[in-house]
């Protein structure tokens, strides 16, 4: 590895002229500041970012806290972000909140002793979030992803959830089903609430009696979508169709048809969210409500960089739409449910 001092001597200057030079600090003539510059690439000498840290309070670092890193959804995200900051010369530090609202504050905290520059945080709470309201007094960059906030004044990119989640079910009910279950991972969490929200008025909308039965609540895990999808699946009166509100549930749903011995569409139809692998994998393929991943990723990390670049303006809240992908899953209900 490539020395300070290295540096210093193929430049022809002190040591600590060459520090000053490279870490940005005190005065450095211009032509020596040309010298040390030349040199340090010519060597391939590694700026000393824990040193450079110290130095300014942060790191070209920006915090990103999804809710589960094992889901497709924000893996991809974490994709597109990192892609999107590392063009401006910042890395992404990761680490899940999994969910819960006690590790995501810890989390927080930790990233913050590591001198962030900012925040990327897929919220786990609706409107008690003091922990992120305190980066927003304090200054620090904050975007928020996937969900919002009641409140909170922050930027923030997410998606239409509510009319996906409408036009998803009236997929099924322009099917001609009635008997229409959902499985959601936790209605505290705000993207599945607004997609719950978007069932029920579509359900209203038509004249469907909401039954309570066919609420499957997963919490955010494949265990705990599949063991939902199977006990609406086994109820007395079977729904004839299933919106699964995210990925897990969408994979847990498919689990618990084939354990069962039911078939898709024939015995249960099925609309899915997020375009992700395992949707296109079974025969036949699911229709699925697709969010526009990589988007929503570069719009966090170019709002972001906008403050961090010292952009004061209120809050930007950015909504994406999302698009319904027929495939093979859905079609009309067995006769006799029909009937």
């Amino acid at each position: 590895m490539v020395t300070i001092r290295e540096v210093a001597e193929a430049a022809g200057v002190s040591q600590a002229t060459a520090a000053r030079a490279l870490n940005g600090y005190g005065s450095v003539s211009a032509r020596a500041l040309e010298r040390v510059t030349e040199s340090a690439a010519r060597l391939g000498y590694k700026t000393n970012m824990i040193a450079q840290a110290l130095r300014l309070g942060q790191t070209r670092a920006i915090g990103f806290v999804p809710g589960d890193i094992e889901n497709p959804f924000f893996a991809k995200i974490a994709r597109h972000l990192g892609d999107t900051l590392e063009a401006s010369g910042y890395t992404l530090l990761l680490s899940s909140s999994d969910e819960r609202p006690d590790r995501e504050r810890k989390v927080v905290e930790t990233l913050r002793q590591h001198m962030v520059s900012g925040f990327v945080v897929a919220p786990t709470a609706q409107d008690d979030a003091p922990h992120l309201a305190q980066l927003v007094e304090d200054g620090v960059p904050l975007v928020l992803i996937d969900r919002r906030v009641e409140g909170l004044r922050a930027d923030s990119v997410t998606v239409n959830n509510e009319g996906a989640g409408f036009q998803a079910v009236l997929h099924l009910i322009e099917h001609g089903h009635r008997d229409i279950a959902i499985l959601v991972d936790d209605l505290q969490i705000a993207s599945s609430a607004e997609r719950f929200a978007g069932y029920q008025k579509a359900l209203d909308a038509h004249g469907i009696r909401l039954e309570p039965t066919y609420i499957g609540v997963g919490g955010a895990s494949r265990e705990g979508a599949y063991e939902a999808a199977h006990r609406v699946l086994t109820l007395g009166h079977r729904p004839t169709a299933l919106f699964a509100t995210d990925n897990f549930m969408t994979e847990g749903a498919l689990r618990a048809l084939r354990d069962l011995g039911l078939r898709m569409p024939a015995d249960v139809s099925i609309v899915g969210f997020d375009d992700f692998d395992l949707t296109t994998f079974v025969d036949p393929a699911v229709t699925v409500v697709a969010q526009p991943i990589a988007e929503l990723g570069q719009e966090a990390g170019r709002l972001i960089l906008r403050r961090l670049e010292g952009a004061e303006d209120e809050p930007h809240n950015v909504n994406l739409l999302a698009e319904l992908i027929i495939r093979g899953s859905v079609e009309a209900p067995p006769a006799s449910d029909a009937a």
